[in-house]
């Protein structure tokens, strides 16, 4: 059941990237094969057949595909309902007492590095963390990595190989960094139409991309190609396991750098922004007015 899920995967997101749309698999933890592409329609009778027999995890996995694929066609089911069928979590937000929580842990990080809380927290903050050219931005993440590797490792006790690529890209999306990959080889993008280059987010996105994301899906290449597995081995940014990856990957300076002052500040800061954000897509999708949530932000 899981190798015919697999193989019904490839051939939709051999269709996609035929077609322009956007890859279905992100990461391959077992490349090699290859599928004759299969329309989105196509895709959907044969995942909703395969469903009855699938258990577990594969089940799991095929209620995603199905949840993104019928957005894709045009469904738009409550934001609730979609993210826990995609993500295996709820999208309540967060009341005001975790935000003033959070709110208060960045302006203490800001308040560290000397940046004053307020409208001009970012442009002060981007200032402190050094900016950089956009030719000099592969060669600061490269030795961020070697300099950070042997932490994430010691933290996490991977012993996997990889080898990285890093490309500047011009993509019409709202991404600035995006890692994807296969087997050993991992791949970050940089979308210079969305990225401002610093020395700080240089450290930031090597442990979140490159260690975070990279590292951990090489990792689990390996122990796919080590012995069997339960789990679909194509990893999507709209599957469940998604939240828990993009979780860990955020926070590991809070782990591994807590007395790296200036990443901290960004990382607080960042974690404010977007649980404000979220709420505001929480919001607007049960009815509230734009107007009405723009104010509450600007509040």
């Amino acid at each position: 059941m899981r190798d015919e899920t697999e193989r019904v995967l490839r051939a939709w997101d051999a269709f996609e990237r035929a077609s322009g749309g956007e890859p279905v698999i992100d990461f391959d933890c077992r490349p090699g094969e290859r599928a004759a592409p299969l329309d989105r329609a196509e895709v959907r009778r044969r995942l909703r057949a395969l469903r009855p027999d699938a258990e577990g995890e594969v089940a799991e996995r095929i209620d995603a595909d199905l949840a993104y694929l019928d957005a894709l066609l045009g469904e738009r089911p409550p934001l609730d309902a979609y993210v826990r069928a995609t993500q295996g979590c709820g999208a309540h937000g967060w009341d005001d007492d975790r935000l003033d929580v959070v709110r208060q842990q960045a302006r203490s990080a800001l308040e560290v590095v000397g940046v004053a809380w307020g409208p001009a927290a970012h442009r002060e903050l981007r200032e402190l963390e050094e900016p950089l050219d956009v030719l000099a931005a592969p060669g600061a993440i490269r030795d961020a990595v070697a300099e950070l590797e042997p932490l994430v490792r010691a933290a996490t006790g991977s012993t996997a190989d990889y080898r990285l690529s890093i490309e500047a890209v011009a993509v019409d999306a709202y991404w600035a960094y995006w890692l994807d990959g296969a087997g050993r080889d991992v791949r970050l993008r940089l979308n210079l139409p969305q990225v401002e280059f610093t020395r700080v987010g240089a450290r930031q996105f090597a442990l979140h991309e490159v260690l975070g994301h990279g590292l951990q899906s090489a990792s689990l290449s390996e122990r796919a190609g080590n012995g069997d597995v339960p789990w679909v081995r194509l990893l999507s940014v709209h599957a469940l396991y998604q939240v828990a990856l993009e979780g860990l990957a955020q926070a590991w300076p809070l782990f591994l750098l807590p007395d790296d002052a200036p990443l901290i500040a960004r990382v607080r800061f960042d974690h404010y922004v977007q649980l404000v954000r979220a709420r505001a897509h929480v919001r607007v999708n049960a009815g509230m007015s734009i107007d009405d949530v723009a104010d509450d932000m600007r509040a």
